[in-house]
């Protein structure tokens, strides 16, 4: 069973690793190789199962690959009738929420936002006519950086788009029988906001009993990610587990008390039968979420043990777990929470096994946690490149406090409230008290300075090393020579990135969508050269976007931040960067000269410094123009000797005109384009001046401004210029070295996979 689950789930992890979904005949040939291997030996029969992994896993992905919505569908304006089947999420501009639908007679579920202001805004379950434009998924892609598409693909979102204004969006019927699940999650959450309405904690609190996070602010993120707590404000498997597990000894303890009853049916049948109807429903308040469902089917395997009077050791219960929630989904295997919550469990197992000696409950729990600690740090380093170094004691402290008393008191006072409001408002107040008590204690361990370690991504190679060194790591004590195994850690955490070498120089364009954000590496120091911008008080570039590409890379501090102007595109991400980074220095275009706590200094034509053998040249503003912001915006030009890359900012045509009137030396070989491609840049004259070999365009997928500008595209494709585009290449990254460019790539291109968009 463990060696067939293990075959089955790296065939699935196999067809992970796929740019493009095989055709009918691949379909045909697997077909034919696994009818042979079935007739072969039982040792032969794990390719057999890995082919089963391969091949379960295409089927789901192509389900969903089908789903999705067609590309002659993209900017048309289109008039449906669906259901709301999310929460509806309040944004900065709006509302966000999914719904399915169908179109030209196929289902579909979409995600949408509603920028418009009702007095009757969707709820949860509701019918509605909507006139709508879609897109296709699509996301930003840099390295080191979020998979939206991924994670679009993962929840059969088959597009995203927007509500139009028009009369004919209008409110249809109330949620059928159907949506009874949802209609109970979103009224408990309203219920619970209003209960609690004015403390702190209301949106932890409706986290834990209905799994609706939306109430949970940045800084209370901030707190639970610092601390590595963030798994217990979620309905996850430790709470599914824990419901079951008390469901379990209460209703055993309640059957054992009847002699009629232990004589006819041992009392562990009844109580394994109510801790999974009580994981069903918990389940159910979390609306089946991914997490949950894994849970679900842990619990459920270990229940249906006992029913069965089958003992079984633990690595096979864990074992038939992880194959029923690979038969179930086999593409849970993209989510982080699936190899964390299986990891965790393996971990626990395997560090308690075959130990001799005795210890009070309390070290023992507290060693566990500690040990789940050191040996999930590959794990998280690999997920995330970065990993809480006060989580062991966050959560020696949190786990049994939250599961004990926060938990008990939520779900309690949750079902209470409609019975009994009295008793359902005092449980809760007890939960948001009990979370009062204990965040005190978070923030503290927060807020020490090495309560978060960042590290680069680790090299590929390092990964076996470091998992075997680990197994060695954690055997039980008194085992030979156990401190080679963090020996073989060592490569994962030390092992720097390979960076630019003396006299060469490093260029990332990044995807911000549409803003401006551009990495500029030489042997020893780093400038970035905008921020992109501010979506929301949640998300911005930097903290999105920037800061976990410099984490990836190994970037330790920025020398300079160049921020080329104040509009929000290019600046937005700034705040956010400078919280996460030290900076040396800011030059910047805009008007203000405060960023936070730091001091900026004005861009001035000019200005020059040499970082590693390459130059750096500040062309612009020499003085106040007159006109837009965009005018003032710092130009930058690189020269890796006589190689040079000219970043101009959004400047328009009247400072493209006074930098040739003022004789500046304006060739490159390689041009950012200015103000993103708009027509109102980019002249012909400047085209003539620069001379460029590539022009890259930094724009957001089919951004409303239309950039970059059909006819400036053609202007570039006139003059012979090689185009770059982040909106269609993701990150752009440039190795320039030896007065060449040495290698030219687009991240969309280097890291896709078949969920992707062309």
């Amino acid at each position: 069973m463990r060696l067939g689950t293990i075959a089955f789930l790296l065939g699935i992890l196999a067809a992970q690793q796929l740019t493009d979904l095989p055709d009918g005949n691949s379909w045909f040939f697997a077909g034919f190789a696994l009818i042979l291997l079935w007739f072969l030996p039982w040792p032969w029969r794990l390719p057999l199962l890995t082919l089963a992994g391969f091949l379960w896993a295409l089927f789901f992905a192509g389900v969903l690959i089908d789903a999705r919505l067609p590309a002659a569908l993209e900017g048309e304006v289109i008039l449906i009738e669906a259901r709301v089947v999310s929460l509806p999420k309040p944004t900065r501009h709006g509302t966000r929420f999914d719904v399915d639908t169908q179109i030209l007679g196929r289902p579909y579920r979409l995600r949408l936002n509603d920028y418009q202001s009702r007095q009757h805004p969707p709820h949860a379950g509701e019918r509605w006519r909507l006139l709508v434009k879609l897109k296709q998924p699509h996301g930003l892609m840099n390295p080191g950086g979020f998979d939206y598409e991924r994670y679009l693909f993962r929840h059969g979102i088959a597009a995203t788009g927007y509500v139009r204004q028009a009369e004919v969006n209008e409110y249809l019927s109330a949620p059928g029988y159907g949506d009874a699940i949802l209609v109970a999650r979103a009224g408990l959450s309203t219920t619970i906001e209003q209960a609690l309405s004015g403390q702190a904690h209301q949106g932890l609190v409706r986290a834990l009993a209905v799994g609706d996070r939306r109430g949970i602010d940045a800084a209370h993120w901030q707190v639970l990610r610092r601390t590595g707590t963030s798994h217990l404000m979620a309905i996850s498997g430790l709470h599914i587990g824990l419901v079951a597990g008390m469901v379990f000894l209460f209703i055993r303890a309640v059957c054992s008390r009847s002699t009629w009853l232990l004589l006819r049916i041992p009392a562990v049948i009844p109580a394994a039968v109510a801790a999974m109807l009580a994981a069903i429903v918990y389940a159910m308040l979390a609306g089946f979420s991914v997490p949950t469902q894994r849970a679900l089917i842990m619990v459920c395997v270990m229940m249906l043990a006992i029913i069965s009077r089958r003992q079984l050791a633990p690595s096979s219960v864990l074992a038939v777990a992880l194959l029923l929630v690979l038969l179930f989904d086999p593409l849970a295997v993209l989510d982080a929470g699936f190899w964390l919550s299986f990891s965790a469990v393996a971990i626990i197992m395997y560090v308690i096994s075959a130990r001799l000696g005795s210890v009070s409950k309390w070290l023992q729990w507290g060693r566990i946690q500690w040990l789940i600690a050191v040996g999930m740090l590959p794990l998280m380093l690999i997920l995330f490149q970065q990993l809480s170094l006060v989580a062991p004691i966050a959560n020696l402290l949190a786990v049994p406090w939250v599961s004990f008393v926060t938990v008990p008191a939520t779900l309690l006072g949750s079902l209470s409230l409609s019975w009994w409001p009295d008793a359902g408002n005092s449980l809760l107040g007890l939960a948001t008290w009990s979370l009062d008590e204990l965040w005190p204690i978070l923030e503290a361990l927060a807020r020490q300075p090495l309560a978060s370690w960042a590290s680069h991504r680790p090299q590929d190679w390092t990964i076996l090393p470091a998992a075997l060194g680990m197994l060695w790591l954690l055997l039980p004590r008194g085992w030979p020579a156990r401190w080679l195994g963090g020996v073989c850690l060592l490569p994962m955490l030390l092992l720097p990135r390979t960076g630019p070498a003396e006299g060469e120089l490093a260029l990332s364009l990044l995807d911000v969508g549409q803003g401006l954000s551009v990495v500029l590496r030489t042997a020893g120091h780093v400038l970035v050269y905008d921020t992109g911008a501010r979506f929301s008080d949640n998300f911005d570039a930097g903290q999105a976007i920037i800061v976990p590409f410099l984490r990836s890379e190994g970037v330790t501090h920025i020398d300079t931040l160049l921020v080329s102007h104040g509009d929000n595109d290019h600046r937005g991400g700034a705040d956010s960067l400078l919280q996460a980074y030290p900076v040396r220095r800011i030059l910047s275009g805009a008007q203000s000269s405060r960023w936070g706590h730091a001091q900026a200094e004005a861009c001035r034509a000019g200005q020059h410094w040499q970082w590693d053998g390459v130059d750096f040249d500040i062309l612009h503003p020499a003085a106040e123009l007159p006109g837009k912001a965009n005018n003032r915006s710092c130009v930058l030009r690189v020269s890796v000797g006589d190689y040079h890359v000219l970043l101009p900012g959004d400047i328009e045509t009247l400072v493209e005109t006074h930098l040739q009137q003022g004789g500046q030396d304006l060739r490159a070989q390689i041009l950012v384009a200015p103000h993103h491609g708009s027509k109102t840049s980019s002249s012909l004259s400047f085209l003539r001046a620069v001379k460029p070999e590539w022009v890259l365009f930094a724009t957001g997928y089919r951004n409303r401004y239309g950039f970059p500008h059909p006819g400036i595209v053609q202007r570039y494709r006139a003059a012979g210029t090689q185009m770059g585009d982040t909106a269609k290449s993701g990150a752009i990254q440039l190795q320039i070295a030896a007065g060449r460019l040495k290698s030219q790539r687009g991240w969309r291109q280097q890291a896709r996979r078949y969920w992707h968009a062309q």
